[in-house]
């Protein structure tokens, strides 16, 4: 196995083996197998010898951050109301990861063991595909741009790609290596300028990319913890341009200043935290979702405090938190794999509510909220592949 599967879906591969443990422990047991190889030390050593191409980042340790009392939510549960599904055409586990929604209400997702580009009409259930050029199996994030044009990452092949709808093109941005090694592209976010910025999970770093042009930009990313390489794994891009990524590997929260090249570090209270995925509501605070230990956190810069909220088990099912997205009334949905719901949390009612969903799936990861307010969610599974709608 190459070093550069150390992302979520080396664990999806063996999740199937590991029915006696459930999802969660494997997931993290294998996890730390990985963390202790000597290619994965080897190649963040080598990505901190690569030349900059952009200012380099600096770490400003969150020394003193205040951290808030972990939090018991308050939840209910409910079934889920609304969902229709749309299945995909594909015997076995099609590894359908984090999907995007376009301006006609068309669902784009990555089906990662298929490799392919897959394109759901939501008005007639039609599933198109089409497999990109030197593709991997790696398809992870997608995301839309002004235009129309539909962009995702190709961790495995190394490179960010664009399908043109029209035309049915593929353009491919490779991405180039650190120390012989692909960087392993996972997350990806427009600014407001139209750059696209992206996690670079393996090479650790943050990337740039001017559409236009097709000039990369680097800034590396330093360890969350002493003797713990970075994995920068989910991104967002604030109205104002700043980045802020949750790390994969040692518990850690980071806010690059693209401006400065300035990189700050807010260490969470538990080091084996993994965050999936990030974004920030309209006050400007940071959220964020843990694999493991299965909570929601969220940074508020104006403070500099950092506040967890445990999510609890449902029928011994310890909760296992991946993609999030934030409604405009600042309601926080998640997707809780290891209990099979959608979840919504309301900050201002301090209380989740955990939608159950009416078929059972292994591989609840994907979330995206369409210009209506409908929520699309992916499941994968030997048994079902599938792209899911409920409306609130």
């Amino acid at each position: 196995m190459s070093s550069h599967r150390y992302s979520i879906h080396t664990h999806k591969r063996d999740r199937h083996s590991t029915t006696s443990w459930g999802l969660y422990d494997a997931w993290f047991v294998l996890f730390v197998l990985l963390l202790a190889t000597a290619t994965i030390l080897t190649l963040w050593q080598g990505g901190l010898a690569l030349r900059r191409q952009a200012s380099s980042a600096s770490s400003a340790p969150s020394a003193g951050v205040p951290f808030a009392p972990q939090r018991t939510v308050a939840f209910t549960v409910a079934r889920a109301q609304h969902v229709q599904l749309y299945p995909f055409p594909h015997q076995g586990d099609a590894g359908l990861m984090q999907p995007a929604v376009d301006a006609q209400g068309n669902v784009w997702v990555g089906e990662m063991y298929a490799n392919r580009l897959a394109r759901l009409d939501s008005h007639t259930g039609k599933v198109t595909l089409w497999e990109p050029p030197h593709g991997n199996d790696g398809i992870m994030d997608t995301t839309i741009d002004a235009h129309g044009m539909v962009w995702f990452v190709e961790q495995d092949a190394d490179y960010i790609g664009r399908f043109d709808p029209t035309t049915q093109t593929f353009r491919v941005f490779p991405l180039g290596t650190v120390s012989g090694r692909p960087l392993g592209p996972q997350d990806l976010q427009f600014d407001s300028s139209g750059n696209l910025w992206f996690t670079a999970a393996t090479g650790g770093r943050i990337g740039q990319l001017d559409p236009a042009s097709g000039k990369l930009r680097f800034w590396t990313t330093p360890p969350p913890r002493a003797g713990t390489p970075s994995y920068p794994f989910a991104l967002t891009v604030t109205p104002n341009g700043q980045v802020w990524f949750g790390d994969l590997t040692g518990g850690a929260v980071g806010h690059l200043d693209p401006s400065t090249g300035k990189t700050t570090l807010y260490r969470l209270a538990n080091a084996q935290a993994q965050i999936f995925s990030i974004a920030a509501d309209t006050r400007g605070r940071i959220w964020f979702t843990e694999i493991v230990p299965g909570e929601l956190g969220m940074v508020d810069p104006a403070t500099n405090k950092v506040t967890e909220w445990n999510m609890p088990s449902l029928a011994g099912q310890p909760s296992a938190l991946y993609e999030m997205t934030i409604t405009r009334n600042g309601d926080i949905w998640f997707v809780n794999n290891g209990t099979n719901t959608l979840v919504r949390y309301s900050p201002k009612a301090a209380r989740a509510t955990f939608f159950q969903l009416p078929v059972s799936s292994s591989g609840l990861y994907g979330l995206v909220r369409d210009a209506t307010g409908t929520l699309w969610f992916t499941l994968d599974s030997p048994s079902i592949n599938a792209v899911g709608r409920m409306t609130p």
